[in-house]
């Protein structure tokens, strides 16, 4: 009985201090899961973002590398005279999303004279061209909603940051090696064909 009643009146305080002393072991353990969950959100953070540019960087790889290799040059393109004779042809990659098409021939050191790259853009609509980062002067085959080429911008400058206006409604732009369009006989009013 004696060791009940001291048990007793002695574990009240006993109790507040375990109660007490519970409060700062929580209140501890607060501040570490805190420190902790800090942490880890940073983490998260570093390999979301890790993350973000690493998919940036492939699909910036995958678009550089659009005008580079040989095979997505796979489609043709004619230009014919008012006989519906051959004037030209290239073998083309085709720009065919909003990517590509702002990448378009940029960094490339050459380009072979039989091929180019096309911009398809439906609807048509007035574009305009720049030549930033661009290492080969180019001509620009402006082609209307006719199928016929409306207007020529020969040999733009490389590097430059001057605005290429198409001038009006195109369907198509065409770019080739500076100089090829004088030295091929292309002109404006000449049929424009993709043949695949």
């Amino acid at each position: 009985m004696s060791i009940t009643s001291d048990l007793i009146l002695v574990g009240e305080p006993l109790c507040l201090a375990a109660a007490n002393s519970s409060n700062e072991t929580k209140f501890r353990n607060m501040k570490i899961n805190k420190k902790r969950f800090t942490v880890i959100l940073i983490c998260c953070a570093i390999v979301f973002l890790a993350g973000i540019k690493l998919v940036r960087n492939l699909e910036t790889k995958e678009i550089a590398g659009f005008n580079r290799d040989p095979k997505n040059y796979n489609a043709k393109i004619q230009i014919l005279n008012a006989d519906s004779q051959d004037v030209a042809h290239f073998k083309i990659a085709i720009a065919n999303n909003d990517e590509r098409k702002m990448y378009g021939l940029m960094f490339l050191d050459h380009l072979p004279a039989d091929q180019g790259m096309l911009f398809p853009f439906e609807p048509k609509q007035m574009v305009t061209m720049w030549m930033k980062n661009t290492h080969i002067p180019l001509d620009m085959i402006f082609v209307g909603e006719d199928d016929k080429i409306s207007s020529i911008a020969a040999n733009a400058k490389p590097y430059s940051l001057d605005l290429i206006s198409s001038q009006k409604e195109v369907k198509f732009v065409l770019e080739i090696n500076g100089g090829l369009s004088d030295q091929l006989g292309i002109k404006p009013g000449q049929k424009f064909q993709v043949l695949n």
